[in-house]
């Protein structure tokens, strides 16, 4: 049954006072009457509601006075002409008793019609536009209440863009219209343009590019949304728990004290901000949908702003009105552009049942619950997004996703819904794979044809961002899917479409969010991807990003034009948008803009132009838009136009025999592409056909591979006799390999070297490949791969030194690393080290277990270290026989030797240059004093004339 949720909470209230009133007197308790007023023919859904404020009433027939009926509890009816008229209402209580009550009412006349009033209009910025509803003079007693502010006067002088409307009240009756304003040359629709998430961050995109808003209130890991008037100025935003207003307040309750609402910090879409539509009234009330985290109450509940409360700032007027339970954390809504309504659908938690609502003047509308794709039974699977893609323009038909995360599988389904009817349709089921990583974000580029969807890594699992083609069959959709970007140490979050026309990705602590700057590119660099898209002023993005209608955040169009084909001499079609209808519009075109020097084409009042580019480069395009009464405006925008590539051909048709036919596309291009029977086969210049069948080869320039030439050939292939060089292979390191084509049936050869000989003989490992040729013009070819096995690692030292004279002898140290069989090569001897006492070259050759040799030599030299002798103490007393009477140095392997001894004065009491020469104790021809006399010896080391000098200290003592 159609439940039907009234906008106004006061008739709660009446009717929760009149109960317990009449329940204290033990009166019959009455009805109540709202809204006395005619029907208004242009609002077909205002009528009188007629409540019955019986408690425990069972069933309910109301008789209106004019023939009409009810058997609605809450009745609605609506009269056509204003008068007194009588109500009656039997009511039946539980075990059959009926009750009777009548009550005289007065249906009150309407306010006169508007006079004169403006249809939607365009004015050119700068003037001022006054409306009036009266212009010819207002009835006595009329009031007036004006959108957006709130003014109550009978007129509102205008100079801005937006919707206005105006409510006259008259004896308790009401009539109200609007006039939606729009200032020539602005763009419209930007209800998206403030986006409000995260650690206190947010985008306003009225700007280009979008900068970052700072100064918002909101600090959640997921769920926002916002929503701004047609201007782009901002409403107000939520977190699915507070409403704060265009100034950053907490937003007040009229007539009652705030609740919190019911959304959670970790509810994927904690809440939607919707329009609610009136009667030719602007849209001044706004449902303030939330969803509470999976793991708790599970409630889809909705609240109710009046904008035009507190000066133009709102109030809320309806709190927390319980709308489902249990639900899952899934929010999506669409306008239909047909009637100006809106359709708002979420999905019950345990079942595979959406709900459809349905906001229009008469209210909100529970319209249908289809039973439709999987069911959300588990906690994992009530989590993830659930969106709309744009509508087709023809038929109002849209795509609808929603995320059914894992573990253990992650799925997307995938539906269709029509925006005039609200019908839901199922399409299919998607697998995406194992969670994790785990499913959580998807959005739809512009066109509906690309889905994007990003995973949440974890348990070492990395996050990934996925793009699928939707005009794939289904087989392929999962297999074509491109893999945009992944990251081990980031947690992917949410997608959103934005009114620059890019896809904007959250980064769970990030400072940036990432750009999808082209979502319709068929490749990772065609959709234009940055990590680091757009900078949000120092706060920082988490999982979630606003919750809007999906209208709201599409491409908002200015003046300005769109082009299409960029390609070399092929035509580029211009078109210019018309913003500034009703007013008369002309267009002159410069394909090539230099300010200093323009060329603009005649003045046109056709929009769509075309213009074609002989030569590759970027282009400044201006389009001269000249409106009546308005200034001219010149829009310029740059395009960049690519080579086509120049005609391929393949060459005639080839039948052969062989393994395979080399073909190669011989054109310089950026990408290549290679089709056989609809499929791409390869995307690499050359390619070898090794079947029957026709081929076509295709050269791209571009971002999305637009510009292109391409060739067919026919390739019959007939089967050649079998060949084989034999079995991979391996080598040693440093080392080399023979191979051959064995059998003499083949008489040419085209090795992957180069080399067209039987045999070759290869000195590095890695993937060998020959063709060869019969005397029957018989093709075949094979490859073998060439490994590399390890040599033995010996770290024999390049030098050993010994010296000779003295009878030295050194140790040879081959110091091999691992398992190794040694041989020194002077004397056959196998062990790890040998001695030898001549100089010479000394080799050893060591073997591994895999029977790899190396060969490592060294050289011994003979060289001797400087020595001396120099003896501590001596006796020059001139006794006896010449008997340690001088001191006598002995010294060998040295040059330039210096000696100077010292006395206690630091005075040098004897030098010499020879050890030959000795000190007899005397200084100028006198005896020294007994005692210590210090001396310093200098030399450098014959065998090693590389090093310093050497210098020594020491003493020796006179005895006498």
């Amino acid at each position: 049954m159609t439940q039907f949720y009234n906008k106004l909470s006061q008739q709660f209230y009446c009717f929760f006072f009149l109960m317990l009133l009449l329940a204290v007197t033990g009166k019959a308790q009455d009805f109540t009457v709202d809204g006395q007023c005619m029907l208004n023919p242009d609002c077909e859904d205002d009528s009188t509601t007629f409540t019955d404020t019986h408690g425990t009433a069972i069933a309910w027939q109301w008789s209106f006075g004019d023939g009409g009926t009810d058997t609605r509890k809450i009745a609605q009816h609506s009269y056509a002409t204003p008068g007194p008229y009588t109500v009656t209402l039997v009511r039946t209580l539980p075990g059959g008793t009926r009750e009777t009550l009548t009550k005289a009412i007065n249906i009150g006349e309407l306010p006169p019609v508007f006079q004169e009033w403006k249809a939607d209009t365009t004015i050119c910025k700068g003037d001022t536009l006054t409306l009036d509803p009266y212009p010819n003079g207002a009835p006595a007693g009329a009031k007036f209440l004006w959108y957006p502010k709130g003014d109550t006067t009978q007129t509102l002088k205008v100079d801005s863009a937006g919707c206005y409307s105006v409510e006259v009240f008259l004896n308790g009756c009401k009539i109200q219209d609007r006039v939606n304003v729009k200032i020539c040359i602005e763009p419209p629709a930007q209800e998206g343009a403030k986006w409000y998430f995260g650690g206190n961050a947010g985008l306003d995109f009225s700007n280009n590019p979008p900068s970052p808003i700072t100064d918002g209130k909101v600090n959640t890991p997921e769920g926002t949304s916002s929503i701004a008037n047609s201007n782009g100025q901002l409403l107000f935003y939520s977190d699915g728990i507070k409403i704060w207003n265009r100034d950053g307040e907490e937003m007040p309750c009229f007539n009652a004290a705030c609740e919190p609402l019911k959304g959670s910090p970790n509810s994927t879409q904690s809440v939607l901000i919707v329009p609610q539509p009136t009667c030719k009234g602007c849209e001044y009330l706004f449902n303030v949908f939330t969803t509470s985290d999976i793991n708790g109450e599970k409630l889809l509940t909705k609240s109710v702003v009046d904008m035009r409360r507190e000066n133009g700032k709102g109030a809320v007027i309806e709190q927390n009105t319980i709308l489902q339970q249990p639900t899952t954390e899934r929010l999506a809504s669409v306008r239909n552009d047909r009637d100006s309504t809106y359709w708002v659908i979420s999905h019950d938690y345990g079942t595979n049942k959406f709900r459809i609502f349905h906001a229009t003047t008469g209210g909100l509308i529970e319209t249908s619950a289809p039973e439709l794709g999987m069911p959300h039974d588990s906690l994992h699977k009530g989590e993830g997004y659930m969106k709309f893609s744009s509508p087709d323009t023809t038929n109002g038909q849209r795509r609808l996703a929603v995320i059914v995360p894992g573990p253990p599988t992650n799925y997307v389904d995938l539906f269709y819904f029509n925006d005039s009817t609200g019908t839901l349709t199922h399409d299919k089921t998607v697998n995406l794979g194992p969670a994790p990583p785990t499913a959580y974000g998807i959005e739809f580029s512009s066109s509906g044809e690309k889905m994007y969807i990003s995973f949440q890594g974890e348990n070492g699992t990395k996050s990934v961002l996925k793009q699928y083609d939707l005009t794939m069959p289904d087989s392929l959709l999962t297999e074509t899917a491109i893999t945009i970007d992944s990251s081990a140490t980031q947690k992917y979050g949410a997608l959103q479409y934005a009114p620059d026309g890019k896809i904007y990705m959250a980064i769970e602590g990030s400072e940036y969010l990432a750009t999808i700057g082209e979502p319709e590119g068929n490749s990772v660099r065609g959709v234009e991807y940055e990590r680091e898209g757009v900078n949000l002023g120092g706060k920082k993005s988490q999982l979630g990003l606003p919750s809007m209608v999906q209208d709201f955040s599409q491409d908002g169009s200015g003046a300005g034009f769109e082009a299409d084909g960029f390609c070399t001499n092929e035509p580029t079609t211009f078109e210019a948008s018309p913003v500034c209808d009703p007013l008369k519009n002309t267009y002159a075109w410069d394909f090539d803009y230099d300010p200093a020097a323009p060329s603009f084409t005649q003045p046109s009042e056709q929009q769509q132009t075309t213009h074609t580019y002989t030569q590759a480069g970027t282009y400044k395009v201006a389009l001269l838009l000249t409106v009546e009464n308005c200034r001219d405006t010149t829009v310029v925008q740059e395009i960049t136009i690519y080579e086509t590539p120049l005609g391929i051909d393949l060459g005639p048709d080839k039948d052969t025999c062989g393994a395979y036919v080399p073909l190669k596309i011989n054109v310089e291009a950026e990408n290549y592409v290679w089709m056989r029977r609809g499929r791409v086969i390869s995307r690499q210049q050359e390619y070898r056909a090794t079947a029957t069948g026709d081929y076509i080869g295709i050269a791209y320039n571009g971002p999305n591979n637009e510009c292109f030439s391409s060739d067919t050939i026919k390739i019959t292939l007939r089967q050649p006799p079998p060949f084989s060089i034999g079995p991979d292979t391996t080598m040693c390191r440093d080392s080399s390999v023979m191979l051959s084509v064995e059998s003499t049936r083949w008489i040419e050869f085209n090795w992957s070297t180069g080399e067209n000989t039987r045999d070759i003989k290869v000195e590095s490992p890695g993937t060998y490949s020959v063709t060869v040729k019969d005397g029957n013009n018989c093709y075949n070819s094979d490859t073998l791969q060439v490994g590399e096995l390890p040599s033995p690692v010996l770290n024999l030292l390049p030098e050993y030194i010994i010296c000779i004279p003295d009878g030295q002898s050194v140790m040879l140290d081959a110091n091999g690393v691992g398992d190794i069989k040694y041989e020194w090569q002077h004397s056959g001897d196998t062990t790890r080290t040998v001695s030898v006492n001549t100089e010479g070259v000394y080799s050893v050759i060591g073997t591994n277990t895999d029977g790899c040799s190396t060969e490592k030599s060294t050289s011994v030299i003979d060289k001797c270290e400087p020595r001396f002798f120099i003896p501590d103490a001596f006796t020059p007393d001139g006794n006896g026989p010449q008997v340690n009477e001088n001191l006598e140095v002995f010294g060998a392997y040295y040059v330039n030797f210096t000696m100077r001894i010292y006395n206690r004065w630091g005075e040098v009491i004897f030098a010499t240059d020879s050890v030959e020469k000795r000190w007899d104790g005397t200084y100028k021809g006198l005896k020294v004093q007994p005692g210590v006399y210090p001396y310093v010896i200098s030399y450098e080391a014959q065998y090693f004339p590389e090093r310093n000098p050497v210098v020594k200290r020491g003493s020796v003592m006179v005895i006498r």
